[in-house]
């Protein structure tokens, strides 16, 4: 019996776990690009902060998706980590809006509702936003079965005394933080913790004493997954969701030392409870008593921290101090674990990790010019560096894109996915034209001990300017997403100006320049390679223009 009850149990959890994940999936993809651009659009006002984090959660019902999109856009540069702050306290908000629904009764009896308007919205719909509002209304109907499932699996342990030990041992409030905390970091859903604590309130196997301190700990527990997220990521992004868990356990101090306290026979926390769920709902059930208590936890830590944060920010930042991560050889900003929960901001990973390329290949071209004047070798010394990194670059990124382009994107993000790939292998072949083919023929320039003819100098010398300029024109368009300018140096690209260079270097040889003969294989050479780049350069900013 009690093995029928765990698998049931676990069934019915398994489904409210995948239900979650189903609905953030499809909601992001709807929303994936707008929920971004709200968060850098009103994060520099605290209370639109708040209310951008408030808002974006009640829409995804996953603080741990909000905060692990937020510490990402800290790490990328586009949020500070004071901005963050307000987006996670809004975040803690929003997250409680499920259980409140849950606890309604009767409610999660619609189930079939929700899933029959679900399959026939996401099996007839054309447009694939329709379809994905239609696979979310029934992950909101399986969230609701599962629930139901949990409910009915527990429903027999009220008369289990061997149940009812166990939740004896449990009565203490610490070991039921505990316990909500371990339980939250395995699943990764302090709503799935909650939902259970509901069910089994529902099902009166569980007091509000014992599910109380339950969801306290799930509380914190949930702010697992944005430090998982900011592993691969800078110090600020590691600061910004590390602060999630100070807010967290400053919420569950508060209502610990509640509980604690005594009031006519009961605690005053779940004295002052009662009251408000009695006179909000007219209903001091424990299943409203629950959720009641886990939307307050959020809701009064806001009040108490907003005159504290003068305090705790220079304390936090004591201990965990801003500074500068040391430069780093691999990628900065790629995140596995987004692919498939957040693909627009992958994308956006992406542009950044490319945008840190051109800047790479940009100093390589610097190096180059460089060598023009002093011809001094620790330039190609420098530039074979730099082509290391560009290439190890090169590998993740293709790698990154390949894994996302096989997961379901909209025309939009697929488009882009493209796009960026072949602008990832144009930025690699310009690095690789530098490095091995021209830093090949200036090392064997040097060898030689040749010098090019002033005429001819000055040409190569004009085009290696211009290639310069251009990398730093696409650099800064890139940085600054200025398509006007992308645009502007998509214009000015001279198609078959290599064969004027060409024909002056052959005039030169006809009139019996030493330089010119003796440089022209190299000189040749150079201006094909030249071209090349300058060719790349605007293939590049074409696929920049039409990237969404």
């Amino acid at each position: 019996m009690l093995l029928g009850m765990g698998i049931n149990l676990l069934g019915g959890l398994c489904l409210f776990l995948f239900a979650i994940l189903e609905m953030n999936r499809h909601i992001t993809a709807i929303a994936g690009n707008r929920i971004k651009g709200i968060l850098l659009k009103v994060t520099k006002n605290p209370l639109r902060g708040y209310l951008a984090g408030l808002g974006i959660t009640l829409l995804n019902q996953s603080s741990s998706a909000t905060t692990v999109m937020e510490a990402a856009l800290v790490g990328m540069g586009y949020l500070t980590f004071r901005q963050s702050i307000a987006v996670t306290l809004g975040a803690e908000l929003g997250a409680t809006l499920l259980p409140q629904l849950v606890a309604f009764p009767g409610f999660t009896r619609l189930f079939p509702l929700f899933l029959l308007s679900g399959l026939v919205l996401s099996g007839t719909a054309r447009r694939k936003r329709y379809r994905h509002i239609g696979f979310s209304l029934f992950a909101f109907g399986l969230l609701f079965l599962g629930l139901e499932v949990m409910m009915s699996s527990v429903a027999p342990l009220k008369d289990s005394e061997t149940f009812r030990i166990i939740l004896r041992d449990m009565d203490s409030p610490l070991a039921g933080i505990a316990g909500g905390l371990l339980f939250t970091m395995v699943i990764q859903s302090a709503n799935a913790t909650v939902g259970l604590t509901i069910a089994m309130a529902m099902a009166d196997t569980m007091t509000l004493e014992q599910a109380v301190p339950i969801t306290m700990g799930a509380a914190i527990g949930t702010c697992i997954t944005a430090v998982l997220g900011s592993v691969t990521l800078n110090r600020e992004a590691k600061r910004s969701a590390y602060i999630h868990i100070v807010f967290q356990s400053f919420a569950v101090l508060w209502v610990y030392l509640l509980i604690r306290i005594p009031y006519d026979g009961d605690s005053l926390y779940y004295r002052l409870l009662r009251s408000l769920s009695s006179f909000l709902f007219h209903s001091t059930n424990t299943a409203r008593l629950i959720a009641l208590s886990y939307t307050l936890q959020p809701l009064i830590n806001l009040i108490l921290l907003l005159p504290l944060m003068k305090f705790i920010l220079p304390l936090f930042d004591y201990i965990i101090p801003p500074r500068e991560s040391p430069e780093r050889i691999g990628v900065h900003f790629l995140d596995e674990s987004l692919i498939g929960r957040n693909n627009s901001l992958s994308l956006e990973m992406v542009r950044r990790e490319i945008q840190g390329v051109t800047g790479m290949v940009g100093r390589m071209a610097q190096e180059l010019e460089d060598i023009f004047h002093d011809w001094n070798r620790i330039h190609l010394d420098r530039t074979g560096e730099l082509y290391g990194r560009v290439e190890s670059l090169n590998g993740e990124i293709i790698r990154f894109l390949a894994r996302l382009s096989q997961e379901e994107l909209s025309r939009r993000e697929s488009s882009a996915c493209m796009n960026y790939i072949y602008i990832q292998h144009g930025l690699s072949s310009i690095g690789d034209i530098l490095d091995k083919n021209i830093g090949a023929l200036i090392s064997k320039q040097i060898d030689l001990g040749l010098s090019f003819s002033g005429e001819g100098y000055g040409e190569l010398e004009g085009l290696i300017e211009r290639i310069v300029q251009n990398m730093e024109s696409l650099g800064r368009a890139v940085a600054e997403g200025d398509r006007a300018a992308l645009e502007s140096l998509h214009r000015e690209y001279r198609r078959g100006e290599e064969e004027a260079f060409k024909q002056s270097h052959i005039e030169r040889l006809h009139r019996g320049m030493a330089e010119s003969i003796a440089t022209s294989a190299v000189h040749l050479d150079l201006i094909t390679h030249l071209s090349r780049i300058n060719g790349h350069i605007h293939r590049i900013t074409g696929r920049f223009i039409h990237t969404p």
